[in-house]
């Protein structure tokens, strides 16, 4: 049985419908995506997704028409709602927002900020994030919480999320444009120079378990599962 959370797209334009697709199972959704209004009341005969998202200007009517339907329901009533939409400004965010979405996001958008977006909607709609824990690195995610051998350390918020894209991804080699576009934001920039030092001041707030996260030379780095010898 799948047990992954469930997530209903609904887009009209079939290269963004099969990005955000790809972004959620990226993020651990298990995705149904369709193309209109009709095409989501259809897949709402089943069983209620645990998050949606979805666009305004669908082919047979404004999306808020769903989102409407889906808060009289009591099945759907706490479906969190995420609409990614060009209507961009901000009357008509606003009505977004009151017409029952949780969330709003122009585009055109960044992959990495819908990413972030739908996981902050599936921490509230589960009741918060899983700790994360390797060895003697443990962090909380929602309480924005590092400890090493049960003693708190103190990050900044880019070595928060850069450890914590580690801890979800252990033992896999991360290209510094992938940690780029997770932590940062876009692939573009900071340069690699910055993200090897961002990494490298990891390593220093994470005291003798710090060697733990490697360079892989010509790829990137990646945190072994297990401390080797002497750590």
């Amino acid at each position: 049985m799948d047990r992954r959370p469930a997530a209903l797209v609904v887009e009209d334009e079939a290269s963004v419908r099969g990005l955000l697709a790809e972004l959620l199972e990226a993020e651990g959704f298990r995705v149904e995506a369709v193309s209109s209004l009709d095409g989501a009341r259809r897949a709402l005969d089943g069983p209620a997704p645990d998050l949606v998202v979805l666009d305004r200007g669908l082919p047979d009517g404004d999306g808020l028409e769903l989102c409407r339907s889906l808060r009289a329901k009591e099945a759907t009533r706490f479906v969190p709602v995420l609409v990614v939409s060009g209507r961009v400004r901000v009357e008509e965010r606003v009505v977004g927002l009151r017409g029952g979405a949780d969330d709003y996001l122009p585009k055109p958008f960044h992959p990495a900020e819908l990413a972030a977006r739908a996981r902050a909607l599936a921490r509230r709609a589960f009741g918060g994030a899983t700790p994360l824990a390797s060895g003697a690195i443990r962090l909380d995610p929602d309480r924005h919480e590092c400890w090493v051998d049960g003693l708190p350390v103190v990050l900044w918020p880019t070595e928060f999320e850069l450890l914590r894209t580690f801890l979800e991804r252990p033992g896999r080699v991360l290209t510094r444009d992938f940690l780029c576009e997770r932590v940062w934001g876009h692939a573009a920039v900071p340069t690699s120079r910055a993200v090897e030092t961002a990494v490298q001041r990891l390593r220093r707030r994470l005291g003798h378990v710090g060697g733990r996260l490697e360079t892989v030379r010509g790829y990137g780095f990646r945190l072994v599962e297990e401390p080797a010898p002497g750590y």
